[in-house]
């Protein structure tokens, strides 16, 4: 991921001078490996480079349909507004380690070693918890750590809501959160992605992108086993007929270690990932990669390594996700 070492890339101080190229080396490596936590952002999360303080995302309305017109006559001229702005605004993460003089007199190297490799994995999982925090949780706001971050898309809702509305004047408002069970077979399943498919963008036309992709926490066990029987089996679940499970192949399931639903709680998330790679609707900027600078503290002799960052995850559309098993929103009936 191109961390940066911002002083020191061999450390001047000679009593360390070992131990902190080995450090660094470990960091180094560590940080080009592929980790859980580089593909559960690539597979939610479209990952955008920034220059700014913050991100402005927008788009613009489609243009309707063409229209007949009698010879030599020219067509209705058509409008295209901008779709509803969102600033996202990035915010510095940072964390440190120290190896202490101990460690070396002891020749705990390996120990140092670790620390290293942890600082820098403690980067990937922070990516990951922040993208996972962001698309999570129901409400306005979410949490990173004891702070409360914005989770709303440009029209003013939530990501998940039953109130989102379209730039154009007549489009009526759309809901993408569901209180319903998944359930033990795929009627839900497929009732929620026929939704999706049907939602309508910022001036009333239907999008019709495929749902593909299935989110769900990491500690709800029935859920992933339903899910992974009903996305893998050749007949339908649960039935003694023999025809074909259509949902067979068409779905992929992702599970969240970062994601852990309350005790009793089995919520979900369908996403398409066409829609959510076109519409950019998840959205990570990586302001500034991870910086690391190390230095001896002369009052205690550790060395000290100190890593920042700064990032942001946010939304500029919310028509690539649907939230299933949610304590509020709309429920189906049959």
């Amino acid at each position: 991921m191109a961390m940066i070492f911002s002083q020191n890339s061999g450390l001047n101080d000679d009593f360390w001078k070992v131990e902190g190229q080995v450090v660094k080396a470990i960091m180094q490596d560590t940080d080009t490996e592929k980790t859980k936590y580089d593909k559960l952002v690539s597979d939610i999360a479209n990952e955008e480079k920034s220059k700014k303080y913050a991100e402005k995302t927008t788009g613009l309305t489609s243009t309707g349909s063409f229209k007949i017109v009698d010879e030599g006559d020219a067509p209705e001229a058509d409008e295209i507004q901008e779709t509803f702005p969102k600033l996202i605004v990035h915010k510095q993460f940072m964390d440190e380690i120290a190896c202490t003089q101990q460690m070396k007199e002891d020749g705990d190297i390996n120990v140092m070693k670790t620390m290293g490799r942890n600082l820098v994995l403690g980067y990937k999982r922070t990516r990951a918890e922040l993208v996972t925090n962001a698309i999570a949780t129901e409400g306005k706001e979410f949490s990173m750590g004891n702070r409360k971050l914005d989770k709303t898309t440009g029209d003013g809702e939530a990501l998940f809501s039953t109130a989102h509305k379209g730039v154009k004047a007549g489009v009526a408002a759309q809901s993408n959160v569901f209180t319903n069970a998944f359930g033990t077979d795929s009627t839900m399943l497929r009732r929620l992605a026929n939704i999706g498919r049907n939602f309508k963008n910022d001036s009333g036309i239907v999008q019709g992108y495929t749902f593909d992709t299935i989110i769900i926490p990491g500690n709800c066990y029935a859920l992933e086993d339903t899910i992974s029987r009903i996305i893998r089996s050749d007949l339908i679940v649960g039935s003694n007929n023999n025809d074909v499970n259509t949902q067979k192949g068409l779905w992929k399931l992702i599970v969240l270690p970062t994601w852990q639903a309350a005790e009793g709680k089995n919520p979900y998330i369908i996403m398409s990932s066409e829609a959510n790679k076109e519409l950019r609707g998840t959205v990570l900027f990586d302001r500034t990669v991870l910086d690391v600078r190390n230095w001896v503290d002369d009052h205690t002799r550790n060395l000290l390594w100190n890593g920042r960052a700064r990032m942001s995850c946010g939304f500029n559309n919310w028509r690539h996700m649907i939230m299933g098993g949610a304590d509020a929103g709309t429920t189906l009936t049959a």
